[in-house]
């Protein structure tokens, strides 16, 4: 057994302990958190740490497949011209791809990263993903525009899906790529490949003003875009990315809704009403430098939505580390509080991805994982620019 203090343990389930001490056995399983209150004396063979210990972090969503793409690309291109972007990438040496995604795991490892939702197009990641201690929920992603290709889009999918699932049986599913990326055809398909799914679906969803754009008047630049692919497409009229989930996922499914950047906070709600479970992930970095913008994270804390983090691709941020992350919502939205966005970045994509029996909080039972934030600003109770983040356990 181990036991790890420092000047506060946030366990993120309960108001932050000020000298707080977490007990853990030889797995990492917390055994016991103490709280000493007034009385505070030293217990035997403490490690105590200057800063504030938290549980290890749930990046909730993630592309690790792209890590290759680091600093490649311009900021404020637009979705439409970003996914071209990406898409022309693609073709590169797969010996660079692979040796990317290899760094951006021992990044996440050594930024104190325990738990990642990552979209997946091929196998590229499984066998780095194997050898991780990190818990890995794969979803694989599905997209095709070709109403004719539908079928064998799926089935490329499926064979993905088989790979993964041969290491992680319990943590591999299906999911569409956004609103406007699937025909109608294929939405068909999907829709009866995930019909009473266990697992949650991940979409991207109002990531952009041309996403409404296209859905409602089947104008705008990603109408542009398609255009350039010279395939057959629906073009779509008088649809939303509200009603595009509505007429395809099960109000029944856990639902995650990936940016949320141009959605309002009327269509949020109604998406919360109506599905079952719903989590809204905010890829703060991505959304800057793809769009220019955030989602309104203050108006969906004040409607008691459940927000999640993620850091999206390295296409599109400059780290995978989960408390630049966090540093970004607290400066762009000083009104939350950290113990919140903290909530947003552990529990919150634990309850999301259905794995808060073991992550995301520093609770009895579970092996969250413990992670010390150094250079604490104590005054606001909050970390600063200058913070960084050590893995304990």
């Amino acid at each position: 057994m181990r036991r790890y203090s420092a000047n506060y343990v946030c366990t993120v389930s309960q108001p932050p302990i000020k000298n707080g001490i977490v007990e853990v056995d030889e797995t990492g399983v917390v055994l016991n958190v103490i709280n000493p209150g007034k009385e505070f004396q030293e217990i035997h063979s403490t490690e105590f740490y200057n800063g504030v210990i938290v549980p290890g972090f749930i990046n909730t969503h993630c592309h690790l497949e792209l890590s290759h793409l680091l600093n490649q690309f311009s900021k404020g291109l637009g979705i439409a011209e970003f996914i071209k972007a990406v898409s022309e990438q693609r073709i590169i040496e797969q010996r660079d791809v692979l040796e990317a995604i290899k760094k951006s795991i021992s990044e996440l490892e050594r930024t104190g990263t325990v738990v990642v939702g990552d979209i997946c197009n091929t196998i590229d990641t499984v066998f780095f993903k194997a050898a991780s201690k990190i818990h890995f929920h794969n979803f694989i992603e599905i997209f095709g525009i070709n109403p004719n290709d539908a079928r064998q889009t799926l089935d490329k999918s499926l064979r993905v899906e088989n790979e993964f699932k041969k290491f992680f049986p319990n943590s591999t599913s299906l999911t569409p790529h956004s609103t406007y990326s699937l025909s109608n055809a294929l939405w068909t398909l999907l829709q009866e490949a995930i019909m009473n799914y266990e697992f949650p679906i991940s979409i991207h969803f109002a990531e952009s003003q041309p996403e409404y754009e296209f859905l409602q008047h089947g104008t705008g630049p990603i109408l542009d875009r398609y255009k350039l692919l010279k395939v057959p497409f629906d073009i779509p009229l008088g649809l939303s990315p509200v009603k595009i989930i509505f007429n395809y996922i099960d109000r029944n499914q856990d639902l995650l809704l990936i940016h949320d950047t141009f959605a309002s906070i009327e269509e949020l709600k109604k998406v919360n009403d109506y599905f079952r479970k719903v989590t809204f992930v905010t890829c703060p970095e991505s959304n800057l430098f793809i769009e220019g913008q955030l989602p309104d994270l203050l108006a969906m804390h004040q409607n008691s939505l459940r927000i999640a983090v993620g850091t999206d691709s390295l296409a599109s941020a400059s780290t995978l580390s989960m408390l630049n992350q966090i540093n970004l919502i607290l400066n762009n939205y000083p009104e939350i509080p950290f113990h919140e966005v903290l909530k947003w970045a552990t529990l919150n994509g634990a309850e999301a991805l259905n794995v808060s029996d073991i992550y995301g909080s520093i609770d009895t039972g579970k092996r969250p994982g413990l992670n010390l934030i150094t250079n604490f600003d104590f005054a606001n109770m909050r970390p600063q620019s200058t913070s960084g983040v050590k893995r304990l356990v």
